[in-house]
């Protein structure tokens, strides 16, 4: 038997609250530009349930995670492996899991974490009733050129490839969809204090209509890709400019094959870091920084480097660094997912691509926790993502070989 069914709830949070994403941004929120949502996808595949969730925040720990898939294991019996929660990355939205980055918790964000899991678990409890058949598992697939790319520069290769898997009835209606995409939620200004799903979630709004479900969005391996280098502005016109034409253009794509999704095989991938803080070296590179601010007018260039000074006084924090990239690889018939708690470069994403024997393979970022920036060693030290990250040189090359020797 081959069944799915979905639910969503909103998790706008209540009154005003702390705006996630940009350290230049200091004003909690003034109201609400667009509804944030958890979305659910359960499936059942011949007896084995899988149960897929995302949620339009910016991320959420490992300790979160375990309770989501701990309860949705009490409540439906599901395998915890074969549950994942994972985020839009939205940069416009409150506080969630930022325990991740700062490493500290205030009763607010514990408050609405509580409010998030209360409000998945009516969704996955919601679904579980109302599951349908589906005979046909149609992939459409295909580039998205224009709207966004590799944010270090326009010569630099990313990945805007964009999957649509469409589960459909014997009748051939589209009764699920899940949507794989690898790009940064910040459309907005960075200084915007209305709440916002940003990218992600306005692209499932706007791809609703052509699909007539609301379909699950997953981010892929987004961590050196934006659209600011395509922007034509950064407010809500341009929002709903870059989303509807993202729908439209994955609206186009022609049905391709026709994936089976049993036998379901899970893996856990194993791979954490410990070593202590160099504060000496930080310091003088945050020293350099704060020199470059005092220079910079440029709007672009501020936020930059004042995201960047804000990274270096989070390391500076730290005297012991430990980093958890524990992952999973989930292999359903023809479709592997790689299932990562962390913000990939997207060469990385193309190389575990390339490198499965699967008729799909997709890379699913900031799923079951949220960690850091994994990037190549020619970019280290060299843009946003190589000072942000916490890994060091090389590191990030001996996790992605990891992964590719754990793909089935």
């Amino acid at each position: 038997m081959l069944e799915v069914a979905k639910s969503s709830r909103i998790i706008t949070p209540a009154g005003s609250v702390p705006i996630a994403g940009h350290a230049m941004r200091t004003e909690s929120s003034t109201g609400v530009h667009d509804e944030l949502e958890v979305h659910v996808l359960l499936l059942n595949l011949e007896g084995t349930r899988c149960c897929f969730i995302n949620a339009d925040v910016i991320g959420a720990d490992f300790n979160f995670v375990s309770r989501v898939k701990n309860t949705v294991h009490e409540l439906l019996d599901i395998d915890p492996m074969l549950t994942v929660f994972s985020v839009t990355h939205t940069h416009t939205g409150p506080y969630f899991g930022m325990s991740a980055f700062t490493g500290s918790k205030s009763e607010a964000d514990t408050q609405y974490e509580n409010e998030v899991l209360d409000k998945t678990m009516e969704a996955v409890l919601e679904a579980s009733k109302q599951f349908v058949p589906f005979t046909d598992v149609i992939v459409r697939q295909g580039e998205v050129k224009g709207f966004y790319g590799n944010r270090n520069g326009l010569d630099k290769p990313g990945d805007e490839v964009i999957t649509d898997l469409e589960f459909r009835d014997e009748t051939g209606k589209t009764v699920a969809a899940f949507v794989n995409m690898s790009c940064h939620s910040t459309i907005m200004n960075p200084l915007e204090t209305q709440l916002s799903a940003d990218m992600l979630g306005n692209v499932r709004r706007e791809l609703t209509p052509y699909l007539g479900i609301v379909p699950l969005m997953s981010n892929g391996n987004a961590g050196d890709m934006s659209n600011r280098l395509y922007r034509h502005g950064n407010d809500f016109n341009e929002l709903k400019r870059v989303t509807a034409g993202i729908a439209a253009h994955i609206a186009g794509f022609k049905d391709g094959q026709n994936l089976c999704l049993t036998p379901v095989q899970a893996r856990s991938v194993a791979f954490e870091v410990d070593y202590d803080n160099d504060k000496a070296a930080l310091s003088e590179a945050l020293a350099k920084l704060e020199e470059q601010l005092n220079t910079v007018t440029e709007f672009d260039a501020r936020k930059w480097l004042l995201s960047e000074i804000s990274g270096y006084h989070r390391k500076l924090a730290q005297d012991h660094v430990h980093v958890c990239l524990n992952s999973t690889v989930l292999r359903l018939g023809d479709l592997e997912l790689v299932i990562i708690p962390c913000e990939l470069a997207s060469a990385f994403g193309k190389q575990i691509k390339r490198s499965s024997n699967a008729k799909v393979c997709l890379v699913w970022g900031y799923a079951n926790g949220c960690s850091t920036y994994v990037v190549e060693a020619s970019e280290f030290n060299g843009g946003h993502d190589g000072i942000s990250t916490q890994l060091k040189r090389g590191q990030a090359e001996e996790y992605v070989a990891k992964l590719i020797q754990n793909l089935f």
